[in-house]
């Protein structure tokens, strides 16, 4: 069967890739928060990708601590500067959160086989031959930092899902043009959703359609 397109969900790919920008954003904040801790630098981003946020805090002042009044207690000119970690304690933790992160995609039709997994009462891949494969991945995988710039690369087929077979695009072919003929005769919407079953998850009276796309490729 040629590869047919059923659902593109655009909003969860957008989700994702809003996950994924909140890394650089977080590594901005940490550049802003070092400066208000009175670090003077000019750090890029991917001086940042260690997540060693504190260390860079304490080196640089125990630097300038040697330099100035080499024999004063640390702690204390902290707290003559005013500064602390405290802020960058919360900034490092989320940002090694980030970097322990793992998501797993199966290779085709992923929402599919994600909820099948996930909610399916008595999943087993041994009996689930016909699923794809899956992967693994990693922030690095989506996220590349170069200098003070970054670039998100998610590929769009995972958020994608394609019919597995000739009876499913009969059977939502079918569901349509029942649904067109409804909307000429003006039938009730409870009477179309009877016939058109499993296949629609929600149906208005405007006749704007939910596809239930895991009934639909549950069609064998």
């Amino acid at each position: 069967m040629t590869k047919q397109l059923l659902n593109y969900n655009k909003e969860a790919e957008q989700r994702f890739i809003k996950r994924i920008e909140a890394v650089p954003e977080l590594l901005e904040q940490v550049k802003a928060e070092l400066t208000a801790q009175k670090v003077d630098h000019n750090l890029k981003l991917s001086d940042l990708k260690k997540g060693n946020f504190i260390s860079i805090f304490e080196n640089y002042h125990k630097k300038e601590m040697k330099q100035y009044v080499p024999k004063a207690d640390y702690s204390k000119y902290l707290d003559l500067l005013n500064v602390n970690t405290d802020e960058l304690e919360k900034l490092e933790n989320i940002y090694k959160k980030y970097l322990d992160l793992k998501e797993s995609f199966y290779s085709v039709n992923n929402d599919y086989w994600f909820s099948k997994e996930t909610f399916g009462n008595d999943f087993e891949r041994v009996k689930h031959p016909e699923a794809p494969t899956k992967k693994e991945y990693c922030i690095d995988d989506f996220l590349k930092i170069s200098l003070d710039s970054y670039k998100i690369t998610v590929d769009s087929e995972l958020f994608k899902l394609y019919f597995t077979n000739k009876q499913q695009t009969n059977e939502l072919n079918d569901a349509k043009q029942q649904i067109q003929l409804a909307k000429r005769r003006k039938s009730d919407r409870r009477d179309v959703l009877k016939v058109v079953g499993d296949i629609v998850r929600a149906l208005d009276n405007e006749y704007n359609i939910t596809w239930n796309y895991e009934k639909i490729l549950d069609i064998k």
